[in-house]
């Protein structure tokens, strides 16, 4: 027995090896397919759905669907109206033609200036009316869309927003909204095609008043949030650190719908596909939103450092418009045919002290 014993482990180990050893291959192997799924997945750019958060926009080119991303736009060529196609085709064009590099849109020293003085009030809405006839913008923020039946409109802000400040949040509200109508709110690069709602071409992401939200293409629209109607107020919140994008409905915040917009300057864009009207709120006013109007998300801040015009009816008695007027008479006319001749010079003598 003693002569045994020796053998005894050997035996033992002869077991336990070959079952270690399989058990680390099984695991080796389970490891590597791990990785190559999530490698595969990331060079496919596969598109995030609602129901698992927000859309990678720094993977914006890649989606995925059978034939890949040529096969799901010759499909819906095929299935919508000539009209939508030709509208599709010539923004693709545009973009080609006019990409967001094509004009510098930085925030320029004169334009910064400009936020100093004026605050808030430097932002505006600037349709180019020589090829936009469809729409009108009333005290820089008040926009009304006209019916235009052969396409579409949008206009955009005259500066981008700022990439300073952690948040940037800005509102429109739906002050005349017919339910035929469906007006899209959000972010697009410039230039950008004036014809198109914002989220149905390229570098670009929207909240559409039908509850969907879209990015790029119109075939990427998915149900997002409630449809809008009219009285409802939405909110845009811009983080330019993750080039996050939220929405807000009447004070209350959506889920996060976008991230990673940080390649190019956005600019805050409005479009309409018929008849309304909104008003937008850049943070010249309170926002419904309260959390925002706590942190002061707005743009800029309501006031610069300009200082405001005089109020109505304080210019009564000016000596700067009696003098342009070039009416004002001699001191000594006041003294002559005048009942209260005696009293006129000690009057200004007093004013003056």
């Amino acid at each position: 027995m003693s002569q045994d014993d020796p053998h005894q482990p050997p035996d033992a180990l002869l077991f336990i090896l070959p079952l270690l050893i399989v058990l680390s291959t099984f695991l080796f192997i389970l490891l590597l397919f791990l990785v190559c799924v999530i490698f595969i997945r990331r060079r496919r750019g596969i598109v995030l759905r609602d129901s698992d958060g927000p859309v990678d926009m720094s993977r914006e080119d890649l989606i995925d669907a059978d034939g890949g991303f040529e096969g799901l736009e010759s499909r819906w060529l095929e299935s919508v109206p000539d009209l939508s196609r030709r509208a599709y085709l010539r923004a693709k064009d545009y973009q080609l033609q006019y990409p967001p590099n094509s004009q510098p849109t930085d925030i320029t020293l004169s334009q910064f200036l400009s936020i100093q003085e004026k605050g808030v009030s430097a932002w505006s809405f600037e349709p180019d009316y020589e090829t936009l006839n469809s729409l009108l913008v009333h005290a820089r923020t008040e926009i009304t869309f006209l019916p235009d039946p052969a396409s579409a409109s949008c206009v955009q802000s005259n500066l981008p927003l700022p990439k300073l400040n952690e948040v940037y949040y800005w509102e429109v509200k739906m002050f005349d909204l017919p339910e035929s109508t469906n007006v899209a709110v959000g972010l697009a690069t410039k230039p950008y095609p004036s014809f198109r709602l914002p989220g149905h071409s390229r570098h670009s992401v929207a909240y559409h008043s039908n509850g969907d939200k879209s990015f790029n293409y119109p075939f990427t629209a998915a149900t997002f949030g409630p449809p809008l109607k009219e009285g409802d107020v939405l909110g845009i919140g811009y983080r330019p650190r993750s080039g996050t994008v939220f929405f807000t409905r009447n004070g209350r915040k959506l889920e996060d719908a976008f991230v990673g917009l940080t390649r190019h300057n956005l600019f805050p864009t409005i479009g309409a596909d018929g008849p309304c009207s909104v008003h937008v709120n850049l943070g010249q006013a309170g926002f419904v939103f309260i959390e925002a109007n706590v942190k002061k998300w707005g743009l800029a801040p309501s006031v610069g450092t300009l200082a405001p015009p005089p109020a109505y009816g304080s210019e009564r008695g000016s000596i700067l418009l009696d003098v342009g007027g070039g009416n004002r008479p001699h001191e000594g006319s006041y003294l002559q045919g005048s009942p209260g001749a005696s009293s006129a010079p000690i009057s200004r003598r007093s004013h003056r002290s």
